[in-house]
């Protein structure tokens, strides 16, 4: 984990995600895409029941972006993901964290750091992020954050950016 570290704060760890994850790894994957975490996220995202389906999951996602695992300092344990994609000075990003984890500040606290690296170490010029709008408590995170509302091409999607 510590050698493949993207970034930290007080409490996590964001490192890539290895392609040959362990077992318990594996099943940390299922835990955080589970329906109640993944219920607003794109169909891709749904039905990861096995340690099978985690492996194609995570092999069909890393074709488009970066994946890194969020793991939880105290306990070692992947705890979320970040997803990455890059294009030209924009970061797209998304995060989610299995749900155990909910409501404790993890999400603010990924935001933070995450933030602070790309200011410190890309070349990002704007990070975007977009939720559903049926998905009011992340909206309220990336607001809290410092982002702001930006047009967007559904009904169903909020989308936000910050400026770095």
């Amino acid at each position: 984990m510590k050698d493949l570290c993207l970034f930290n704060s007080q409490r996590l760890t964001v490192s890539a995600l290895k392609q040959t994850l362990n077992h318990v790894e594996l099943n940390q994957l299922i835990a955080i895409l589970s329906p109640e975490v993944t219920r607003y996220l794109p169909p891709s995202f749904h039905g990861i029941t096995t340690p099978v389906d985690a492996k194609v999951w995570l092999n069909d996602q890393a074709h488009t972006s970066q994946i890194y695992g969020i793991y939880h300092n105290a306990e070692l344990t992947l705890i979320g993901l970040l997803i990455i994609y890059e294009d030209n000075g924009h970061a797209h990003i998304g995060y989610l964290f299995d749900a155990q984890y909910w409501g404790k500040g993890y999400a603010s606290e990924l935001l933070k750091a995450l933030i602070h690296y790309g200011k410190a170490k890309t070349q990002w010029r704007v990070i975007h992020g977009g939720v559903s709008v049926d998905n009011p408590a992340s909206a309220h995170v990336l607001s809290k954050m410092g982002f702001t509302k930006t047009p967007s091409n559904t009904s169903d999607m909020l989308q936000f950016e910050l400026a770095l």
